[in-house]
């Protein structure tokens, strides 16, 4: 998404994810094929005030001073929209959708960081071709840079949620034509994504209640809204996208013990199968609650490409 037009300076590259909740940070290497692979992940509950000293902690113990960097912001820092796709250069494009986009954001358009990524072709049904425009805050953005230099990390790129999950979604297929879709869900929200061709063809958002979950008494109802999510983003993929919905659904989060997979299983089209955290890992590997609040910072440090 954002760039800042570095090159690469490092074998290695981290993905880090500031939000709400705190951070996660992610170390990716390139495995013997060269294909990046994790190997670390540390998350932490933290305030605003806490970021800084924390990401530096982690790069000073796991000697990562220098690395390239990719940030993830979190869904509450970035709106998505779909526009109609500019006829100009594919370089002028984050410029010339800002008009497009101006009446819809709820601040100064002078204010916003603008970047766009595809939108798939095939799943456009007869329409004017279409571009996905990312709009941040530059409030956002601007201290997010600082503070990254201020770590001694070379930032690459400012990412978003749903692009740092296809880039996991794109592991769990054998063959580009295949359609991926996975579950993520985590102490207050959840995330789907439906990705084919390396792209992402649909994401939606929305809110998760670990409290709830808990609860017996509204166990059922929350398996019941989880469904209903998935079964309506199937749908929407199938009736206004063209696209053969998925088979598989895989699901990971929100706590490593919890078999969700088993519970939500019967409630929806696809079967749901349990997420292989070794897809990031490239080897056997047993998940942690940290691997599962720093999914979003592995999949930015997965980022195979310049999207």
């Amino acid at each position: 998404m954002f760039s800042f037009f570095k090159k690469k300076s490092s074998a290695g590259v981290l993905g880090i994810e500031i939000s709400e909740q705190g951070l996660s940070l992610a170390v990716a290497m390139p495995d013997a094929n060269g294909q990046l692979q994790i190997t670390a992940c540390f998350s932490k509950k933290c305030g605003k005030s806490e970021y800084l000293s924390n990401i530096k902690s982690w790069v000073s113990e796991n000697n990562l001073s220098g690395f390239d960097c990719h940030v993830v912001l979190s869904s509450s820092q970035y709106k998505t929209f779909p526009v109609e796709k500019p006829h100009v250069e594919d370089a002028e494009l984050a410029d010339a959708v800002r008009w497009k986009i101006k009446d819809l954001l709820d601040y100064p358009i002078d204010e916003a960081v603008i970047d766009v990524f595809e939108f798939p072709k095939d799943a456009l049904r007869g329409r004017t071709e279409q571009v996905s425009v990312v709009s941040s805050r530059s409030t956002i953005i601007q201290p997010l840079v600082s503070m990254i230099d201020d770590a001694g990390l070379t930032l690459l790129t400012i990412d978003v949620v749903d692009l740092a999950l296809r880039n996991i979604a794109s592991r769990l297929v054998e063959n580009e034509n295949q359609t991926a879709a996975l579950l993520y869900l985590r102490a207050g929200n959840g995330m789907i994504v439906l990705i084919k061709n390396n792209t992402l063809y649909f994401s939606r958002h929305f809110d998760f209640s670990l409290e709830t979950l808990n609860d017996v008494e509204q166990q059922d109802n929350v398996i019941q809204h989880l469904a209903l999510e998935v079964q309506r983003s199937f749908d929407y993929f199938d009736s206004q996208m063209a696209q053969v919905p998925p088979q598989i659904l895989y699901l990971i989060g929100p706590t490593p013990h919890l078999p969700l997979a088993n519970m939500l299983g019967g409630s929806i089209s696809a079967q749901v199968k349990a997420f292989d955290m070794s897809i990031c890992f490239g080897e056997q590997h047993k998940t942690t609650q940290d691997d599962i609040n720093g999914l979003t910072a592995m999949g930015s440090a997965l980022k195979e490409g310049p999207f």
